[in-house]
């Protein structure tokens, strides 16, 4: 299998551990404050949650993969705000543990793992998408997906070959 870690974080900044270095938000909470010196808007989040989220489709796509299974769902948080979307708010009535997930439906439910309010590991045989702690997302995939990750790397994300730590 073909795994990798995607996220934010440019891997230039990691020491000799493979720890981050840069002062960083690392969670939807961290919206409004500073970081580096720099202001993190709701809007400059939006948009690493949508490449967060488009890289997930966009690999469920390569691999002809329609949906994706739900894993060890944990419903972590109720404080839901004015960007909780009705869709999203939907989806957290009607999933459970084991239940296969439209790839339809993949960008809302990733909303809702990226923002905390619940935690799952996202797999089919042929794939997963497993979310860790402070914004990091481990994909694996049965094929090389290359077209894939070149354009996930020009949307602006790190792809690292990374075995997943939440692998069973």
């Amino acid at each position: 299998m073909y795994e990798y870690r995607i996220t934010k974080y440019n891997p230039a900044f990691r020491n000799s551990n493979g720890t981050f270095l840069k002062d960083e938000w690392t969670s939807y909470p961290d919206v409004g404050g500073t970081f580096s010196g720099v202001a993190l808007s709701l809007d400059d989040y939006l948009l690493i949650e949508s490449q967060y989220i488009s890289a997930v489709v966009s690999l469920m796509e390569y691999s002809g993969i329609g949906g994706l299974s739900i894993k060890g769902l944990e419903v972590r948080n109720d404080d839901f705000d004015e960007n909780t979307t009705d869709e999203m708010m939907r989806l957290l009535q009607v999933i459970k543990s084991g239940e296969k997930i439209n790839i339809v439906d993949i960008p809302s439910i990733c909303r809702l793992i990226l923002r905390e309010y619940i935690w799952a590991k996202l797999e089919k045989g042929a794939m997963f998408v497993h979310f860790g702690y402070d914004y990091y997302m481990y994909i694996g995939l049965v094929q090389e997906p290359r077209e894939a990750i070149e354009q996930i790397r020009n949307g602006g994300l790190f792809v690292e070959k990374y075995s997943s730590p939440y692998k069973s």
